[in-house]
């Protein structure tokens, strides 16, 4: 569909990171940036205003003005104005001086035609478009290609810029360029999924049609981004919406049939699948049909199943002779639970995957019901009066470690508040940008809200965290900054609690005459097994109640786990850092880890974990389209990461390369970490910030060295002191090369 390709004429006119001395060479011919650098100046520096403009010498411009020589309306052969180069070169003073002045804000200059606010927004300058934008340029002005403002921004795939222009009063999400086409057909054809997300958040139109009859649908098949796709999809697209007749195909084409001539069927059919409707685009039916939400059906559906599961498979390993009991246990439980995973099929999209469900929550949940089962049928009435202090430091222990799991599990983690409006969000991101942090460590493009220094945007609960740590799949729950202390206390009583249980196991035991061995049906005594594969003593030993034993065997396995999550818990605390921030081994993301330019809307997504890059500046939107080009994980990796061995061994063996660290390393390592005070202080801090038992009014409030902080309010992460709103002076980010 050569004919029909959007992309050839705006990639023309998109400018290059540094200026060319020759015309061409960056695609700047469409622009007048190219041209004056291929000759040197007619006029000495301090007398050409462009030049000075260029450079941001607001004194001498002064000057200049006050000679008489130039006004702020000059322009050039080309009609270029002062205020189009301070723009493109994000000389914010020099623009508010120019604008002062008098300088017509909406003038077209160069061969683009364009205004003051296009340069600057192709160079990404936020605080220069946003003070254009305040003081009266037009947002709606095209250039000589037909491109606003707006569509300007979502070629460029910077979501930032885009979230600024759709708080714009004036300007609509569904203003079309000279061909028809939306900023939602543009952010889908160049496979930025967070543009597609926020566009579609606000409202812009599925069902529009360029020129051609193509929906945003069809273009995000074009280009074959999964993300896009499935988001379109998700908002009610049309999935057979069809085109307008072509000499080749009179009937114009479908998005099935476009996702065919592009290659892109297996994004397109999965996005479908995950958006409820089977491959031929038609709805799926849920096979029950009195079940009205699903998403609360499948949650307690997925929370429960481990409880049957685990039952039955230690009842079946507790009765079948070995050799066929674990065999057994291993068939039965991946038969039911493959059945189980079909259910996935109609489930809702944010839950396709057992690992988004509470499944691993229930595993815990259910080892702690039979525990207590087994604790109370069999263990308590043997050993009630031989071990009574045993029997009440378990009943403790048991007792705390549910409190704990269950507000674990339900306590609110520290989400940050939500804006009330629109007008309030303005205000947030005229607030930022004012001072230099409208950028993603600062601002969450999904919720629309400020976040606090250290914040995580959770997938999961689609919510963004304080503070603290991530969504942990064994509670279902973010462990954040009101739940963090409950988390560790679980953890603390659970392996208590499972030291205990085995003591009393032992007891029970002990306590049983051995000649005795009971049936565990009746619990009548039976008569002397066949031993086979154990010796005499242990198989004796093993019949006397195997129900008992081999839930506590069970039981004791989690001690491995839970071990290496209180490790990885308290050596964090201890350095003050987090599980995001370590696994990425920097305390502050940078630009390269936001939407901005991945087309993904978080790190995560974008499967992005260091590097360079300027910020502002557009990926490759190939690379976002990862679906069949990602390798795919193998089992050990996801379990590795479900049961949280990754982030084990990333925190233990950077502890052991920090031994074998001269002394300068560990110096800088140490100072990377802008938040850590001592491991004393680091760990007076956690324990002593804010009462145990209930939830802060402000989660983004901390302690730092003993002090109480906002950390809602800072700006940069604190070195010697900290920045607060007010008396915090912004430290400017790496400047662009001068054009």
């Amino acid at each position: 569909m050569p004919s029909r390709d959007p992309s050839a004429t705006p990639d023309a006119r998109r400018l290059s990171s540094n200026a060319s001395d020759s015309p061409g060479k960056d695609g700047l011919d469409k622009v007048e940036l190219s041209d004056l650098d291929a000759s040197p100046p007619r006029l000495p520096v301090e007398r050409d205003l462009m030049q000075l403009a260029r450079l941001g010498e607001l004194r001498a411009i002064q000057k200049l003005f006050d000679s008489g020589r130039y006004t702020a309306r000059s322009t050039d052969e080309q009609g270029i104005t002062a205020l189009h180069w301070a723009a493109i070169n994000g000389h914010h003073a020099l623009c508010h001086f120019l604008i002062q002045s008098g300088a017509d804000v909406n003038a077209r200059g160069g061969d683009a035609q364009a205004t003051p606010v296009l340069w600057a927004s192709k160079r990404c300058h936020l605080q220069v478009v946003s003070l254009l934008l305040g003081n009266g340029a037009d947002p709606l002005l095209k250039d000589d290609q037909g491109y606003n403002l707006l569509h300007s921004a979502t070629l460029d795939g910077n979501v930032f810029q885009l979230v600024l222009l759709l708080h714009q009063p004036d300007l609509s999400v569904d203003v079309r360029d000279s061909q028809g086409h939306t900023s939602l057909m543009w952010a889908a054809y160049k496979g930025f999924g967070a543009c597609v997300d926020v566009l579609l958040r606000w409202g812009a139109d599925v069902h529009a049609t360029d020129d051609m009859g193509f929906t945003a649908l069809h273009w995000a098949l074009v280009r074959g981004n999964y993300l896009c796709i499935q988001k379109l999809v998700e908002y009610g697209s049309d999935r057979f919406a069809r085109s307008d007749p072509t000499d080749e195909n009179a009937e114009g084409d479908t998005p099935a049939m476009t996702a065919t001539r592009m290659k892109s069927e297996r994004q397109w059919q999965k996005a479908l699948l995950d958006s409820g409707f089977d491959e031929a685009g038609n709805p799926l039916v849920f096979p029950v049909p009195f079940i009205k939400d699903r998403a609360s059906f499948y949650s307690r559906f997925f929370f429960l199943w481990p409880f049957a599961l685990g039952g039955l498979q230690l009842y079946m390993l507790a009765h079948l002779p070995i050799y066929f009991g674990i065999p057994g246990v291993l068939v039965v439980g991946y038969s039911l639970q493959f059945s189980v995973q079909k259910l996935l099929r109609w489930a809702p999209g944010d839950m396709k995957h057992m690992h988004k469900t509470p499944f691993l929550a229930g595993i815990f949940a259910g080892t702690l019901f039979w525990v207590g089962v087994r604790y109370i049928l069999d263990v308590l009435p043997w050993t009630v009066g031989t071990n009574i202090f045993l029997n009440l430091a378990f009943a403790a222990c048991y007792g705390l470690c549910t409190y704990f799991y269950a507000l674990t599990m339900t306590a609110d983690p520290g989400f940050i508040p939500k804006s009330s409006s629109r007008g309030q969000t303005k205000k947030v991101i005229d607030d930022l940008i004012s001072n230099t942090a409208f950028d993603e460590a600062h601002f969450c493009t999904q919720c629309m809200i400020r976040k606090s220094l250290r914040s995580k945007h959770c997938r999961r609960c689609n919510r963004c965290i304080a503070r603290e740590d991530h969504h942990c799949p064994w509670v279902d729950n973010c462990v954040g900054v009101n739940n963090h202390k409950h988390f560790i206390l679980y953890v603390i009583f659970m392996i208590a609690g499972i030291a205990l249980i085995i003591q009393l196991t032992l007891a029970y035991l002990a306590a049983l005459d051995p000649p005795i061995l009971l049936d565990l049906a009746t619990h009548e005594p039976l008569q002397t097994p066949e031993c086979t594969l154990l010796t005499d003593e242990l198989c004796k030993v093993f019949m006397k109640d195997p129900l008992t034993i081999v839930t506590m065997g069970w039981a004791s396995l989690q001690l491995t786990w839970v071990v290496m999550l209180l490790f990885v818990h308290l050596t964090q605390i201890a350095r003050n850092v987090t599980t995001y921030e370590t696994m990425r081994k920097h305390v502050q993301p940078g630009p390269i880890m936001t939407a901005m330019t991945t087309g993904s809307m978080s790190a995560d997504g974008a499967q992005v974990d260091g590097g360079g890059g300027a910020p502002g500046s557009s990926s490759n939107p190939q690379a976002s389209n990862s679906l069949h080009k990602k390798k795919k994980e193998g089992c050990l990796t996801q379990w590795s990461k479900l049961l949280g061995l990754d982030t084990f061994i990333t925190v233990a063996f950077q502890g052991y390369k920090g031994s074998q660290q001269s002394k300068a390393e560990r110096q800088r390592s140490k100072k990377s970490n802008p938040f850590s005070r001592g491991v004393l202080r680091n760990c007076q801090d956690f324990w002593m910030d804010g009462p145990f038992f209930r939830r802060k009014e402000d989660a983004c409030l901390g302690m730092l060295g003993g002090k109480a902080v906002d950390y809602g309010l800072l700006y940069e992460a604190p070195g010697g002191g900290m920045s607060y709103r007010g008396g915090y002076e912004a430290v400017p980010g790496v400047i662009d090369g001068e054009v």
